[in-house]
């Protein structure tokens, strides 16, 4: 009985340091891909919220940073649009027009890149990423064109514009 007991105990210490090690490898995947990238501190902090993230590898990843900026995309764009129809000075709805354009074409690049990434399409997915980036760009700019108006959107743009790069920096370890 005591042998059985003893085997069983020794199997769940070997499972648990098992695991343990296999976390630390997986978090340090993420401290050293991130460590590539030129805001690792931003990366390694969205990495670690997302769940799936500990035991991805460097593919797995740039998925999910991938879908994150789909999500942020689609948001920013419902927000976008919403802030066009209650806007009614003519500056600032010209600004919420663009940006919804704008968002309305990254979305659609963004489709392309998500394919890209999962064919290993690594090249293109750099490049839509960089348009992507472009487009999150272009939204802020269009407020601090003269007259110069506050971007509620700011938020939004920047973490797509932070997503879009630690994305095509992920993407260039890839290949």
């Amino acid at each position: 009985m005591e042998m059985k007991v003893l085997r069983w105990v020794t199997i769940a210490l070997a499972l648990l340091i098992f695991d343990q090690s296999f976390t630390s490898v997986s978090a340090d995947l993420i401290e050293d891909t991130c460590n590539k990238t030129s805001n690792f501190k931003f990366c390694v902090s969205f990495l670690r919220s997302k769940p799936g993230s500990a035991t991805a590898d460097v593919q797995g990843l740039a998925q999910i940073v991938a879908d994150q900026i789909q999500i942020n995309l689609k948001d920013t764009f419902s927000e976008a649009s919403k802030l066009y129809k209650e806007a009614t000075e003519r500056v600032i709805k010209e600004c919420f027009q663009i940006c919804s354009e704008v968002y309305e074409v990254a979305i659609d690049y963004m489709n392309g890149v998500l394919i890209n990434l999962k064919s290993k399409n690594y090249s293109n997915t750099r490049d839509g990423l960089s348009v992507v980036y472009g487009d999150a760009d272009t939204c802020e700019e269009s407020f601090h064109e003269e007259p110069v108006r506050p971007s509620p959107l700011t938020k939004n743009n920047n973490d797509v514009k932070n997503l879009a790069l630690i994305g095509s920096e992920i993407v260039l370890i890839l290949g």
